[in-house]
């Protein structure tokens, strides 16, 4: 009885452990679980001065008061590959034999991903315009294979972020412009484990595997402000607001056929996992502010400080199925700062050159870093292109690369008595390169 009961009590801390990481996966260029990949223009200056360039349609998601500057009806569209890597060098403790978790450090643990975005900008009269944008402002794959020694901890992290946003700007006079809309914010997740049952994982090298699926579609908005002192200097401040996900979806237990042949009672309780699973996140607001000055009739030069609000993912309740209550796991994540400069050069009438530099504080450190986020500080360095193919269409192109320290981990996964997961130990490594190549349109 008390070994069901701890079986029990363990599946549901393992699956529970699978919900509570819903949201914390390492993604490419940004810190926490965050994107920034969007425009080719935002890229290839390292993402710096978006808030206040305002000289295309990207502008309705990087501030929308942007907007006002744009005379004609205009569209962008961009699709990007980021291609990061991740690797782990370390070992993970296994308290049912005492000694360590068999298996390979994982290799790359993070799968390359293509991602877009689309913008458009529409005059509504001469002080009004309406804006709309499809972007991906949080994204990851994470995939381990099922050798690897924190198998016990995370398999696969797939996180979809899909936002919809509507604008409006208004220039209030010659020098002050604002705007602001709702964005509709779609997230999707998959998340898997293994789980280490007591005696029956030891015995036959084979594991159950957890697995939950949820979605959410969330409401949030977003609000500018630009302030021209001349034609040649512009600040903005841009606000991104949190956004609540309330996920509900399934929870799925597979177990090794071999099980039946040693205890079909183990596999009826590891069964009676399944079902319904729910918990909730809140995606993090963010306040930037750019400057953009035009030196020269060729060079302009450009910078961004943004603060993101990841303190929001201090801890989450995770609600599993034949739980009378809660489970509430700790995340302790930190509030972040980017800093980044950038410069435009018009080489000639259509070829315009791009550089940007920029540093991106991660929410996580050593005392908190996790498998499913294996992130940490770093810098971008971005390049870019862009090319007028036509007096109404222009091309460009930018790549960025991403460098980073890597950080330890030294995380252990929920447990419960006699069933513990164990201990993962050791140091990440991590870097980036992503290209983005996008189309802008006058109509």
């Amino acid at each position: 009885m008390r070994k069901s009961v701890a079986l029990r009590a363990y599946l549901l801390a393992a699956t529970a452990a699978a919900g509570g990481v819903l949201v914390t996966a390492r993604a490419a260029h940004a810190s926490g679980f965050g994107l920034r990949e969007g425009a080719a223009d935002w890229l290839g200056t390292a993402f710096a001065g978006d808030e206040a360039k305002a000289y295309d349609a990207s502008t309705v998601w990087s501030n929308p008061a942007g907007m006002a500057l744009l005379d004609q009806s205009e569209m962008d569209s961009a699709v990007s590959m980021i291609a990061p890597h991740i690797g782990f060098t370390g070992s993970a403790t296994n308290p049912q034999t005492g000694g360590n978790v068999s298996g390979t450090d994982g290799g790359n643990a993070i799968a390359p991903a293509a991602t877009g975005a689309v913008f458009g900008v529409m005059p509504l009269g001469p002080n009004w315009r309406l804006g709309f944008s499809v972007t991906s402002p949080f994204g990851e794959r994470v995939s381990y294979p099922g050798d690897f020694v924190g198998r016990y901890q995370s398999l696969v992290s797939s996180i979809t972020d899909v936002s919809v946003g509507f604008a409006v700007s208004y220039k209030v006079n010659q020098h002050l412009s604002i705007g602001g809309g709702p964005d509709f914010d779609y997230f999707q997740a998959r998340l898997t484990q293994n789980i280490n049952v007591p005696v029956l994982s030891s015995l036959t090298g084979q594991n159950p595997n957890a697995e939950i699926r949820g979605n959410n579609m969330g409401v949030g908005y977003n609000l500018g402000i630009l302030y021209q002192f001349s034609d040649a200097t512009r600040i903005g401040i841009d606000y991104h607001s949190r956004i609540r996900h309330n996920i509900s979806g399934g929870q799925y237990i597979s177990v090794p056929a071999i099980y039946n042949q040693y205890s079909p009672g183990a596999v009826a309780l590891l069964k009676q996992g399944q079902g319904q699973a729910t918990t909730s996140i809140t995606l993090p607001d963010s306040l930037g502010l750019g400057i953009y000055h035009q030196l020269t009739p060729r060079w302009a030069v450009m910078g961004s400080l943004q603060w993101t609000d990841w303190s929001l993912l201090h801890s989450l309740n995770v609600t599993v199925p034949n739980s009378s209550g809660g489970t509430v796991l700790a995340e302790n994540w930190r509030n972040t700062w980017f800093a980044g400069v950038g410069t435009n050069y018009q080489l000639t009438n259509k070829l315009m050159l791009q550089a940007g530099f920029a540093y991106d504080e991660s929410p996580v450190t050593s005392a908190n870093r996790t498998t499913r986020i294996p992130d940490a500080d770093h810098y971008d360095l971005g390049f870019g292109a862009q090319y007028q193919l036509l007096p109404t269409t222009r091309i460009e192109f930018a790549y960025g690369h991403v460098f980073s320290r890597g950080g330890g981990i030294n995380n252990s996964a929920p447990s419960a008595p006699l069933t513990p997961a164990g201990t993962i130990a050791g140091r990440y490594t991590a870097s980036d390169n992503s290209v983005t190549a996008g189309i802008v349109m006058i109509f």
